[in-house]
């Protein structure tokens, strides 16, 4: 089952939001890649020294959700990988593990895809922060997309949640590490 099957059909109620109270969103993008786009709750880089840009520009889209029930880590990123895998036309899985996340609080999933495109192949790799608290479930994605030959540095791209002293402690986390920040970063360090 994909994840918007699964909130329509038990009436969940999923928000797009900028930030998680108490936490704080840091995401890393390498100095060549700048930002292009961003609404509540997506923020899009693209890399405008790809050498394939004139084909396809390698980009990376962050998309941050909170969800109104606290929800199993693994069910979750399982149906998001589903619906990401059933979304996009002639895409083969080549990767897919969820963990507990090695910083800060919930857990870290990476799905890694190939697509079969007129294009030429393209990668796709998601990594999913996924913090289950007492009464929501908090959802970071930072998706990164680009021609399969393009040089574009994809490997310095990365998303880190740090929990918040103040905020209530997520359920995941028992020992969540305390900061003063909230906002999203991208400093690159």
């Amino acid at each position: 089952m994909q994840f918007h099957e699964f909130v329509a059909r038990h009436g969940i109620a999923v928000f797009a939001v900028d930030r998680f109270d108490g936490f704080a969103v840091d995401v890393g993008i390498p100095p060549e890649w700048e930002p292009f786009d961003s609404a509540v709750g997506i923020g899009v880089w693209v890399c405008r020294s790809d050498p394939r840009i004139d084909k396809f520009c390698a980009n990376a889209v962050l998309t941050l959700h909170r969800v109104e029930a606290s929800l199993d880590a693994g069910a979750v990123f399982a149906m998001l990988s589903e619906q990401q895998l059933q979304s996009v036309p002639d895409c083969h899985e080549r990767q897919r593990e969820l963990a507990a996340a090695s910083e800060g609080p919930g857990d870290a999933g990476v799905l890694a895809m190939r697509i079969s495109h007129e294009l030429g192949s393209v990668d796709s790799v998601s990594r999913s922060r996924i913090v289950t608290c007492e009464q929501e479930t908090l959802i970071a994605q930072l998706t990164v997309t680009a021609l399969h030959e393009s040089p574009a540095d994809r490997e310095n791209i990365w998303l880190s949640i740090r929990a918040n002293a103040a905020a209530p402690r997520p359920t995941s986390d028992p020992g969540g590490t305390p900061v003063a920040r909230t906002e999203a970063a991208t400093d690159g360090g």
